[in-house]
């Protein structure tokens, strides 16, 4: 949500609904191209949201490193919980000397392919958070062998979408921060993600304890 594409009003409008719905994070799409109204826009939807929600900001690779140090900078003002890839993601040099530079988190590792590719983030500390997607991961195993290679350089991770199964997983990672969650997939089991003060509650059911809607897996027969 809160996608690059929403005029200001669209972007309030969607940060009351998910304020509605329990949530006390979300996370906004920038990388305009003017960064002004970036700055712009994170302005407003911090003053709408307050102080007690935690905004992102995800660049999905927008920026060269001169854009990311001054726009990123401007940011620093509005207590942005973390800048989420702020340059092209082969650029870990790059990222690490941005990453050195702010003060607020820096996050990237949605685009690494096994948890091997991790390393190489680890050793130059191209981020604060690093960020393994299930499904380049190749699955649970790899996702959770780089959450504890993560752990062994004292570095947290968060999740990148498959909610349903990431939040498993980082709740069984000692050093999991925060998951992400988009509602994509709900649709295929019925039942929404359940939120109790802020936090999504892991089903304790078997598996990933979400059982499929066969209405809605009826759509996909061949």
């Amino acid at each position: 949500g809160l996608w690059i594409d929403y005029s200001i009003d669209d972007l309030l409008a969607e940060a009351d609904r998910f304020r509605a719905q329990g949530h006390q994070a979300m996370k906004m799409r920038i990388g305009r191209s003017r960064a002004a109204e970036d700055v712009e826009r994170v302005r407003r939807l911090r003053e709408a949201v307050g102080p007690g929600v935690h905004l992102l900001a995800d660049v999905n690779q927008g920026w060269d490193e001169p854009t990311a140090l001054r726009v990123g900078r401007q940011l620093e003002a509005y207590d942005l919980y973390w800048l989420e890839e702020p340059l092209p993601y082969e650029d870990l040099e790059g990222c690490a000397r941005v990453s050195s530079a702010l003060t607020m988190r820096v996050a990237t590792g949605e685009s690494d392919y096994g948890s091997r590719a991790m390393k190489r983030h680890l050793e130059l500390h191209v981020a604060d958070v690093l960020m393994p997607d299930l499904q380049r991961m190749s699955g649970v195993t790899e996702f959770m062998k780089a959450a504890t290679l993560c752990e062994a350089y004292h570095q947290p991770v968060s999740s990148h979408l498959f909610t349903e199964t990431s939040c498993h997983l980082l709740a069984a990672a000692p050093n999991g921060l925060i998951v992400e969650h988009m509602d994509w997939w709900e649709e295929l089991y019925g039942e929404p993600v359940r939120l109790v003060d802020g936090h999504l509650v892991v089903p304790d059911r078997p598996g990933i304890g979400y059982e499929p809607d066969p209405r809605s897996l009826a759509r996909f027969r061949a």
